[in-house]
């Protein structure tokens, strides 16, 4: 019974992929570079890895946390159906915990949090089917700050993170992973990413990932 229920929840959890979506997956070359690379680059037991998009890509998170077991897999401009597309790469080293964060992308798409959140559920299932001795932590989206640049395809789509948020939240309840919720330490009194942690209102700056190592090191041990 509580395969079938994995295997329903799969299910519920596979959502279509929209024509640009599938064309930035594909033909993007930095995307495509990333993923080659990859392809080279084992994963073993020993290793974290953090699986994203360009939030992940940008941090040096062995330096910043001191384990050279740690594993960056961002990519820049990913969606949650590229990390699932792409999830073998890692899946198949059996490493000992796994660190995702993703959807902002989705989210300029005008994907709903709660789509964002069952096709989450889909790579966690995955994950957890494919490496059952992996962790997995879910990490929080963060805010963006229209305010510093506007990115016209998250216009008025704040309340969206909120949303995803919340259902990430149930999800990995759900899943019996950890959830790590990160959003409070980024956002401010109007809901916006803090303005001293980004200087073009979506990517993060220096202070921003010293905040977000500090969050995930108790977990990272």
């Amino acid at each position: 019974m509580k395969q079938l229920i994995i295997t329903l929840l799969a299910l519920i959890a596979m959502i279509p992929e929209t024509q640009a979506q599938q064309q930035w997956t594909n033909t993007d070359p930095y995307y495509a570079r990333r993923v080659t690379l990859f392809e080279m680059l084992p994963v073993g037991k020993k290793d974290i890895v953090f699986m994203g998009n360009s939030l992940t890509d940008g941090c040096e998170f062995h330096e910043l946390l001191g384990n050279p077991h740690i594993k960056n897999r961002g990519i820049v401009g990913d969606i949650v159906q590229g990390l699932i597309e792409r999830a073998d790469l890692v899946i198949k080293g059996q490493p000992r915990k796994i660190f995702i964060m993703c959807g902002v992308n989705d989210i300029s798409h005008d994907v709903s949090g709660d789509s964002i959140a069952r096709a989450m559920e889909r790579l966690v299932v995955m994950i957890k089917k494919g490496s059952p001795r992996t962790k997995v932590y879910v990490q929080s989206m963060l805010p963006f700050n229209n305010k510093v640049r506007e990115w016209k395809l998250l216009k008025d789509r704040e309340h969206v993170v909120v949303e995803g948020n919340a259902a990430l939240e149930q999800m990995a309840r759900r899943q019996g992973v950890t959830f790590i919720n990160l959003y409070p330490l980024f956002v401010d009194e109007e809901g916006l990413l803090k303005k001293e942690f980004t200087n073009d209102g979506l990517h993060l700056m220096g202070p921003a990932y010293a905040v977000w190592r500090d969050a995930v090191a108790p977990y990272v041990k």
